[in-house]
């Protein structure tokens, strides 16, 4: 229910949830659209349960122009108690396996920070066949106007992104980009061209845009902009060069 954003003092919360208008309305009147686009098609892909994400993959393969799906691994498992699928290595690794074996295209799986332990999620879809990891989602919180006190949100909490969430994604990032063998697509407050060239040097080999595309529109084209003038400044010949390049 409404409203379902509020602005925080450095980032955003939102209770939206996974909203979209559901797989034939996908297949029937988005698609034709996006294959109209000159440009790598990603779709994110959500689901209840396993089958679900099955399901969509399935339909997925029959759209050429879909070159990668990310596993949104924030979604509640209604089989095991509405829990989340990316809280368990377990569920991670049997999930990302049913979808390796089906799915033609390439594989992201994006994980929530809320888990015990990130790393051995990250293996567990690594070992599973993913072939690259998207970190990280929006932390639970909660905002409360003092005079109704009354929750800013109409789902009472929602998830936390922008700047305030930036070094922990960083963080994240970087004892990922220690432990496993595949990319990984820095997500988290990035809200100005220094944050995305930050992310790639703690490990990441791309970047997402979320909240920060909010406040400014153009914050995709200034980041190329930044980073071609950053690699000729510091000597790099390729973004390649300045990758999982902290000096530790």
């Amino acid at each position: 229910p409404p409203p379902r954003i509020w602005e925080t003092p450095c980032g955003m919360l939102n209770s939206i949830g996974l909203q979209n208008p559901g797989l034939e309305a996908f297949l029937s009147n988005i698609a034709p659209e996006l294959e109209k686009l000159d440009t790598e098609i990603i779709v994110s892909v959500g689901g209840s349960s396993i089958d679900d994400f099955i399901k969509i993959i399935k339909s997925l393969n029959e759209l050429p122009f879909v070159h990668i799906v990310e596993l949104n691994l924030s979604c509640p498992n209604v089989a095991e108690g509405g829990i989340h699928f990316g809280r368990e290595a377990k569920t991670v690794a049997e999930l990302v396996e049913r979808v390796r074996n089906i799915a033609r295209m390439t594989i992201w799986v994006k994980l929530s920070p809320q888990t015990s332990d990130i790393v051995e999620i990250a293996r567990a879809a690594e070992g599973a066949g993913a072939d690259a990891i998207s970190v990280i989602n929006t932390f639970p919180a909660m905002a409360i106007d003092i005079h109704s006190r009354r929750p800013r949100l109409g789902g009472i909490t929602g998830g936390l992104s922008g700047a305030a969430v930036h070094p922990v994604a960083v963080a994240t990032v970087y004892a990922l980009a220690q432990k496993i063998g595949i990319p990984i697509i820095g997500i988290g407050g990035i809200t100005h061209p220094e944050d995305a060239v930050e992310m790639l040097i703690a490990g990441a080999s791309a970047v997402q845009i979320g909240s920060g595309y909010f406040s400014n529109t153009r914050l995709p084209e200034e980041c190329v902009d930044f980073l071609t003038d950053y690699l000729v400044q510091h000597g790099f010949n390729s973004v390649e060069d300045i990758i999982n390049s902290a000096e530790i």
